[in-house]
């Protein structure tokens, strides 16, 4: 049996609200423990809600409170490396949108630019300087990265760049 779309929007009723986030939780907490077993690291979870007075810690006090102390003790840089919100996530998402459109233009533009090539002939009388500019550009591009990366390979840089 298939799951029926869910609008993400605070559920009215009272009962059905608690149900839900007793059900999600338990299927977080769920996914925490299957992610600390599988991968050996440590993980936690700190949930506050409505329905308990306290926070709820997963697994115990204990190990909550050793992982908040490691964390305190790393440079605020790393503690925050990672971290986002919503403005930060838009900004991301944008800018990795971005990116793909302007991959997305250069391929098009070298799609465009074979298949004038190939169906024509580039020494007749059509105007073809925009493309071939564009293409020109675009291997310049390329020559650089490949120039740049031998560089810093014959400055010692590991081989294989990981990102």
């Amino acid at each position: 049996m298939g799951r029926r779309k869910v609008t993400h929007q605070l559920i009215a009723d009272h009962a059905t609200r608690r149900v839900t986030f007793r059900k999600r939780k338990d299927g977080l907490l769920k996914k925490i423990n299957e992610l600390t077993i599988l991968c050996g690291l440590p993980a936690c979870a700190i949930i506050y809600s409505e329905y308990k007075d306290g926070p709820e810690l997963w697994p115990n006090v204990n190990e909550v409170r050793s992982l908040l102390d490691r964390l305190s003790e790393l440079p605020v840089e790393k503690q925050t490396k990672y971290m986002m919100d919503q403005k930060d996530l838009m900004k991301k998402m944008i800018q990795d949108a971005e990116k793909k459109l302007e991959k997305e233009k250069w391929y098009t533009r070298a799609m465009k630019l074979g298949i004038m090539a190939s169906t024509s002939d580039l020494t007749t009388d059509t105007d073809c300087s925009e493309e071939l500019a564009k293409a020109a550009e675009v291997v310049d591009k390329k020559l650089k990265a490949i120039r740049e990366r031998i560089k810093a390979v014959e400055a010692g840089a590991p081989i294989i760049k990981r990102e």
